[in-house]
């Protein structure tokens, strides 16, 4: 990457505009590599993770399910496999990474599609499952995508997340903020000769609300927490909410 072409992680993160156009230039520089990094930053535990996040959801025969930010598609395909009866939609912002997704999908009940997790497009109370890996920390803003998944869920839908895990100020906070950076950085300038392409993952947290936080947001907007569980001593968090049955 030129150094014409810097980022600029910080200074992009707090405008949802600037953000929106950020993510989407990160994502569409790393799809390529997209699996090859979730592998090594997460230690190879990733696929792991999206399987107990799919297991968790609720057994039906045939919801119709909803993957935002699906990337080139690891969840959307393990809710195909869990749910064979059922519609499966993955949507992404980035094109890039949807040809991708496209030219893996081996099922015949998932589709792919386009599209801002904050403006979906889909009719209200659609959808009786959304999940999300590593998607609200990327939204453009936050509580716009929230309400847009309350909107699209059934009453008593199942909304479920993976993600990095924000842990409330202190000591804890800082450290793992400064590990992610340092990770991160190290494997944008392997990949990408750009620190700020996985550095991006550490300043996205920090303008992030820590899970106690984000477990408040989720209340307030109608997606309360129905269970939580760390992973890696709390650095990746899996967040199972639902939407009220009324």
């Amino acid at each position: 990457m030129n150094t014409g072409d810097r980022l600029n992680v910080r200074a992009n993160l707090s405008d949802p505009d600037r953000k929106r156009r950020l993510n989407e230039r990160i994502f569409s520089i790393i799809a390529p590599r997209y699996a090859l990094i979730n592998r090594g930053l997460s230690f190879g535990r990733d696929q792991a993770w999206k399987r107990h996040l799919i297991a968790a959801l609720p057994d039906m025969d045939a919801p119709c399910c909803v993957d935002l930010a699906c990337g080139t598609g690891d969840m959307t395909f393990l809710l195909a496999k869990r749910y064979p009866g059922g519609k499966i939609l993955g949507i992404d912002l980035t094109e890039a990474m949807l040809v991708r997704a496209r030219e893996a999908n081996r099922f015949a009940h998932v589709e792919f599609r386009q599209g801002d997790m904050a403006a979906t497009g889909l009719p209200d109370a659609s959808m009786d499952i959304v999940t999300g890996g590593y998607a609200l920390r990327n939204a453009a803003e936050l509580v716009s995508a929230l309400r847009e998944i309350r909107r699209i869920l059934k009453p008593g839908g199942v909304a479920a997340f993976l993600d990095f895990s924000k842990p409330p100020a202190g000591l804890r906070q800082r450290l793992q903020l400064g590990l992610l950076r340092f990770w991160g950085s190290l494997w944008g300038v392997m990949l990408h000769g750009e620190a700020d392409v996985y550095a991006y993952i550490a300043e996205s947290l920090r303008h992030f609300p820590d899970r106690v936080e984000l477990e408040r947001m989720l209340g307030r907007e109608g997606l309360p927490t129905s269970s939580l569980r760390l992973f890696i001593a709390g650095i990746i968090e899996c967040r199972m909410t639902r939407k009220a049955s009324q």
